[in-house]
Order: C-alpha cells, then structure tokens, then sequence
C-alpha cells in the first residue's frame, strides 16, 4: 500500500505548483480576448437617420437646424444646419413668413415634413433672383460627413418665362444628380442647367397631391451642400405676383461616426 501511494503524484505528472503557475500565466491573455469584442460593440459607426425623426428649429426665415440627440450612444448630438442667403438679382426675395417651415401638408404626392422655400415677387425681371440654402451636417459641432444621402425637391413648377427655357422655378445643387418626370421636369441641376418646368407640361402649376413636379436627389458622401433656388415671373401679368414656393424633403441618409476612423 505505500509503494501504490508513493506512485500516485508520479503518475498524474501534475503538481499544485504546476496547476496555479499554469493558470496565472493564462489569465491575462483570457481577460484581453473578453475585452476587445466588448470595447468594438460599445462605439456605434453608423447609424441611418431621417429628418422625419429629427427635432426641427426655425431660428428665423434663413436659419434652423435639425437635431439628433446621442445619435452614436457617446452622448454627442448631431445637427443638419440649414442658412439661406438672397441668391443672384432682386426681383426675389426671401419670404420671412413662410420661408425654412417644417410643412407636412400634402406636397408632391406625399404628406411628409419637408423644409418649405418661399421667395416674393418684387418685379418681374427675368434675371433669377432667389436664395441659396447651406446644408451642413456636424456631430458635436464639429462638420462630418454623411454617406447615401437621398431627398425630394418637391413641387417644381410656375408660369413659362419669356427666356424660352421654362417655367418660373428653378433649382441647382453644388452635388448630387436627380430623376424626375421628362413631361414635366426638364434641366441637369446645375446653374447653367437648372431644373426647371418644361415648356411643353400639361399645365404650368402641379397640383400638391401630384408628384409630376418632384426632383428624387441623390448625393455622394458629403458633409455639407447648396441648393439654390431662383424664380422668373416675366410670364406673370404686373399686377399678379404671388410667393414661389418648393419643398425639400425629407432626408434620410447614413451618418458615420469620425472615431471608428481613427
């Protein structure tokens, strides 16, 4: 019996000291592998936002901003500044009471909340007065970028110019390509180019439940952009010159979070 008990530790090859020296050294190597995957899942890089969930402020006529509290879980918030400035001439202006509302009456076939332009008609020139719109989006103040970015530009239409190359409203971006009606809409959204109603449309006003005068934009990454927005009314008689109005909206996108970048 104690030869058997002598044998025993020999036949197992392990020992206490063994044991915990093996653990120990172990350990560290253990800890790291279970804290990489947890540190990656707590930093959000994406996330897919739209300016219908966003809070809307209308500082003035030429100035609000949408708002996404926390959007990345660091606490940080994200905005998308819109700043409007006269565009051009100044036989339009930028209409102070209607001009940055949040509308979401039905406009170009859809009942969703979109930025309304508004500009008054002072005379009838055709010269494209009217206003540029500053997009800029910023986490925490600081500008960032976005990626897939895709709007509507929403009731395109107006009595014919005397120029000969359409109607009274006309849009131009600093990025993005559009799609849109060809009965309608005609125009390459660039200032030489602007889109603008067709000559030929079937009638010089779209009716609001009709999305025959939208523009559908799309836009590479970007972190800021402009749209301007220009009327002629030399089509209109002296003593008609209502507002000229479109609508932005909404826009929905992928913002990305600059730390994943790092």
């Amino acid at each position: 019996m104690k030869k058997n008990d002598a044998a025993v530790p020999e036949s197992r090859g392990l020992t206490r000291r063994t044991v915990i020296h093996g653990a120990a050294w172990s350990l560290p190597v253990i800890a790291a592998a279970a804290a990489t995957p947890i540190a990656a899942a707590s930093l959000m890089c994406t996330a897919a936002i739209s300016t219908t969930t966003a809070v809307y402020s209308r500082l003035s006529a030429t100035s609000a901003v949408f708002t996404w509290a926390n959007v990345f879980g660091d606490g940080k918030d994200l905005t998308l500044t819109l700043t409007a400035v006269p565009n051009g001439a100044t036989n339009m202006t930028i209409n102070p009471t209607n001009n940055f509302v949040l509308d979401s009456g039905t406009q170009g076939g859809e009942a969703q909340p979109s930025v309304r332009l508004s500009l008054d008609t002072v005379d009838l020139r055709n010269i494209g007065g009217g206003e540029r719109v500053t997009f800029s989006f910023a986490l925490d103040g600081v500008p960032a970028p976005v990626d897939g970015l895709t709007y509507k530009i929403k009731d395109i239409d107006g009595f014919q110019a005397v120029d000969g190359l359409g109607g009274a409203e006309r849009v131009y971006l600093s990025e993005g390509t559009g799609t849109y009606n060809t009965a309608w809409i005609r125009g390459q959204g660039t200032s030489a180019n602007p889109w603008r109603p067709f000559t030929g449309t079937p009638n010089v006003e779209v009716i609001p439940s009709s999305a025959a005068g939208n523009v559908n934009v799309t836009m590479p990454p970007v972190s800021a952009f402009d749209l301007t927005f220009v009327a002629n009314n030399s089509g209109r008689a002296v003593g008609d010159r209502p507002n000229q109005n479109i609508w932005i909206g909404p826009l929905s996108f992928t913002a990305l979070n600059p730390a994943c970048a790092l």
